[in-house]
């Protein structure tokens, strides 16, 4: 019994060290500063507060119908996700069976920045565009899936 009560403490250990957190940007800015504007992208910073540090933009990787972009935070970094809204400049993806792929919004008009938990560790932004039937109109989703560093 003793050997089942150890073995059940240690998988519930590595399973909350595997926790995967997930962070969404809200579909319209949900600030009071700035007028109503659409979801348009997202990408990640780091500092003590919003825009207090650029991070150096790492590459971003195709994905279908928008881009996934990795980061990594050291344990003592601030980790913010930011998501961008009000864009109006749309740039193409390529077209592979029937879906594009890493298109995106640029220049946009506000951000909003989230603050993550402590020890963010890696992170994976996942900005995609959400089409309608009528193909005049899309909207954007945008997450950032987190995984804490390994201890």
């Amino acid at each position: 019994m003793r050997t089942l009560v150890i073995a059940v403490l240690i998988l519930l250990r590595c399973g909350a060290a595997n926790a995967q957190m997930i962070y969404q940007c809200p579909q319209a800015y949900p600030g009071k500063d700035a007028p109503s504007a659409l979801l348009t992208g997202a990408f990640m910073d780091s500092g003590d507060t919003p825009g207090s540090r650029a991070y150096a933009p790492p590459r971003d990787e195709a994905a279908e119908d928008g881009y996934d972009t990795a980061y990594i935070f050291a344990d003592d970094e601030q980790a913010w996700l930011v998501c961008d809204y009000g864009a109006r400049k749309r740039v193409k993806g390529r077209f592979h069976d029937g879906h594009e792929w890493n298109q995106r919004m640029r220049d946009g008009a506000v951000t909003w920045w989230i603050k993550l938990a402590p020890r963010a560790g890696r992170c994976n932004v996942q900005v995609r565009e959400v089409k309608s039937d009528s193909r005049t109109k899309s909207t954007w989703t945008a997450a950032a899936f987190c995984k804490p560093s390994e201890p």
